[in-house]
């Protein structure tokens, strides 16, 4: 990027026009009723990340540092709000309803809330003889794949031709009209450069800011805006706001409630039942509570497209079950070997290589493996309304963890790309590993013995030792969760326990057997169950009754709501 293409995005979003010499903002109240009475008029957009807290507090200490280098500098405010711009474009003031319309739709399903930034360092450029100064984001494949879907997003309403008329304020440097202009494709894609404009001071003193130590820092969007663009493309006028309803998935009743009232039960300082943040911890259990697990759990059909790959190497596997099985694509004849058979499958599948190799493996079998019954990859197959209660805890002050009897190196590659769980919150079954030396490198081998099996008791065994502290709530769908949820709610305080029942074979799978639901292999619904979570109080969730939706490539049920 040239000196002048970076001056022009350190500007863009909250660059002071009293600061820079130029006459103050000052739209007139009726400024938006006007723009939007002249319909075929252009004007100039900006769709932007409003950061969390965690931003807002770093930005708002910088901000201060520069200001005391620099007097005549600006705060940060509303008008000044430190926001990641993703995309300007000009479009028609008749077509704004429909953009906003089309970006709801979008972030409904791309959840900008659930990016996981960082911050990882400043940089500045002079401007008007102050140094203008940023956090600079580090480009992640998620934030660069959001940025293209809203360029995708807004392509069909935007055009050409915008000239300052389309600015609230007419620019004073006309350099912004052809930057707007030029976004697609000059500052966008593969040139896109996100980062958050601090203030302004004398470059000495943003010399030394930037040459001492810089601790990178995770932040997260709270929301996302559009905003009509002022001078020297200021972000001026706020048009409109995305913000998600918290839960909007669920439909309203008893088992949402039940939700919304424990989180402000343990949230509320005051509160008989208040817990500090550090004891907000959730657990909840992987398959058939976070992604689908019909008609085999994930990892199963890992291990079956591992079994066909190494073949070749075992011709012993053509007679020897379960392989020959599973060379025969013979499913029921696998689930027939139960536990045992499945458990042989892993390890001649997942042992005898590092536990690098091993991971690259997984990242690339989970990019392009299927759903056989529904052909979307299996990381659609995420429940929406479950990646909408984990982003509701993450908001309330709680660390979320995977507590699953599922591999936890099959996990981890991608369990925060998906949910926004980092490695180090994935609890899972495991197999015994040993050190060794290869060409000079250290390495962890993998070995075919199990270490660890993380399902039934083993889960609170497994909370005990990796996470350290009891959960105050747990959530599960099956047999094996049952004492997850038990060693939850036997601590003091506010305990919350819920349980998820697959009951609507229409926009899912149906299994039980509980309330006369069929009974499949592998995965079991118990009315046994049933019944103990009746008697202690558990919430247990109709994927039929208590989801609007059950997947986020399903119709919007709520985008009205949303908007």
């Amino acid at each position: 990027m040239n000196r002048k293409s970076l001056k022009l995005f350190l500007l863009v979003g909250i660059i002071s026009v009293s600061v820079l010499g130029a006459n103050a903002q000052a739209p007139p109240e009726h400024q938006e009723a006007q723009v939007r009475a002249n319909g075929d008029t252009l004007i100039a957009i900006d769709v932007l990340l409003e950061p969390n807290q965690a931003m807002l507090d770093k930005a708002d200490a910088t901000n201060a540092r520069l200001r005391e280098n620099y007097s005549a500098g600006y705060a940060l405010d509303a008008t000044h709000a430190p926001h990641v711009t993703m995309l300007q474009r000009y479009v028609r003031v008749k077509d704004l309803d429909a953009v906003t319309t089309a970006l709801t739709k979008l972030f409904a399903t791309e959840r900008p809330t659930e990016l996981q930034l960082k911050a990882k360092g400043y940089e500045y450029t002079i401007w008007s003889g102050v140094a203008v100064t940023i956090f600079v984001v580090e480009r992640t494949p998620e934030l660069m794949r959001l940025q293209q879907k809203v360029n995708d997003t807004v392509a069909p309403f935007s055009v050409s031709g915008g000239t300052a008329a389309a600015f609230i304020d007419t620019p004073s440097n006309s350099e912004i009209v052809g930057y707007v202009e030029q976004f697609v494709p000059k500052s966008s894609g593969e040139h896109y450069f996100p980062h958050v404009t601090l203030g302004v001071a004398h470059e000495d003193f943003v010399k030394q800011l930037k040459a001492a130590p810089f601790e990178a820092f995770a932040f997260a969007p709270k929301g996302v805006a559009v905003y009509q663009l002022g001078n020297f493309g200021t972000a001026s006028k706020k048009l409109w706001e995305y913000q998600p309803q918290p839960l909007a998935s669920w439909n309203d009743g008893a088992a949402k409630q039940s939700i919304v009232d424990f989180v402000k039960r343990v949230t509320t300082e005051g509160s008989p039942d208040f817990v500090p943040v550090p004891e907000r911890i959730a657990t909840f259990d992987n398959d058939g509570t976070l992604w689908c697990e019909e008609p085999l759990p994930v990892q199963l059909f890992f291990v079956l497209d591992r079994v066909k790959a190494l073949a070749p190497q075992h011709p012993e596997w053509q007679t020897t079950e379960p392989f020959a099985s599973v060379l025969k694509g013979d499913l029921k004849g696998v689930a027939a070997g139960g536990e045992r058979a499945i458990l042989e499958l892993v390890m001649a599948t997942h042992a005898g290589m590092t536990t690098t190799e091993f991971e690259q493996i997984v990242n690339a079998w989970i990019a392009t493996a299927k759903n056989p019954k529904t052909g979307r990859l299996f990381t659609e197959m995420t429940f929406q309304p479950m990646l909408e209660l984990l982003a509701y805890l993450r908001a309330n002050g709680f660390r979320t963890y995977i507590v699953s009897g599922g591999g936890v190196e099959f996990m981890r590659p991608w369990a925060q790309r998906v949910y926004g769980i980092p490695p180090e919150q994935v609890v899972g079954s495991s197999i015994k590993t040993k050190f060794e030396m290869r060409d000079g490198k250290p390495v962890l081998v993998r070995l075919p013995e199990l270490d660890f099996n993380d399902n039934n008791g083993g889960k609170a065994v497994g909370i005990n030792e990796y996470i350290g502290r009891r959960p105050i709530a747990a959530f599960g769908n099956s047999t094996g969760d049952l004492e997850m949820l038990q060693y939850t709610q036997g601590g003091t305080g506010a305990r919350f326990e819920l349980l998820v029942l697959h009951d609507d074979a229409e926009r899912d799978f149906a299994y039980g057997p509980a309330r006369g639901l069929p009974n499949v292999p592998l995965v079991h619904f118990t009315p046994e169950l049933d019944e103990y979570a009746k008697q202690n109080g558990w919430t247990v969730v109709s994927t039929k009754n208590d989801w609007n939706r059950v997947y986020a490539f399903e119709p919007l049920a709520q985008v009205a709501a949303q908007q």
